[in-house]
């Protein structure tokens, strides 16, 4: 996308629009990843991915603040149909860079919402099975040396965390 509003006599205004709409390219794939790492439970995995997910982040919000500072701050689709300084060519260009930057803001909206649904479901299952090793949980059956049901769990704390 920017190396085609580079050709089209790249206004400073549509330089920002483009490298906001590939920083957000590089946060949905972070959420991605993460989403990814989160399902195969790889820790390792996630460590990064959160690190990427921050990195796309600051990258999108320097970008943003750039788009902000070059006067594009408000109603972004408005506001490249109505620039002054824009040709109707760039005009074209920044209107397709703005709907790009909407969607892949909605994308990362959703994935970032998915992620963090997904993130509780794993944390509340992480604290169930936490009550259960410790003996918190009631109508647990716990099963004996010799494979016998215990059906009243008993109080015993099975390990700790």
């Amino acid at each position: 996308m920017l190396s085609a509003a580079r050709q089209d006599g790249m206004a400073p205004e549509l330089d920002t629009l483009a490298r906001e709409a590939e920083a957000l390219a590089r946060v949905l794939n972070a959420l991605e990843e993460e989403h990814d790492a989160l399902v195969s439970s790889d820790a390792q995995r996630l460590e990064s991915a959160i690190a990427d997910k921050n990195q796309a982040l600051d990258g999108y919000l320097s970008a943003k603040s750039a788009r902000e500072a070059n006067g594009l701050d408000q109603n972004l689709r408005s506001t490249v149909a109505e620039h002054p300084r824009l040709s109707a060519g760039q005009r074209a260009t920044g209107l397709e860079l703005a709907s790009a930057i909407h969607t892949a803001g909605e994308n990362c909206k959703a994935l970032n919402q998915r992620n963090g649904m997904l993130i509780s479901a794993l944390r509340d299952r992480t604290q169930q099975a936490i009550k259960i090793v410790r003996g918190g949980e009631v109508g647990v059956t716990l099963y004996g040396s010799q494979g016998n049901a215990n059906p009243d769990g008993g109080s015993r704390v099975l390990g700790t965390a």
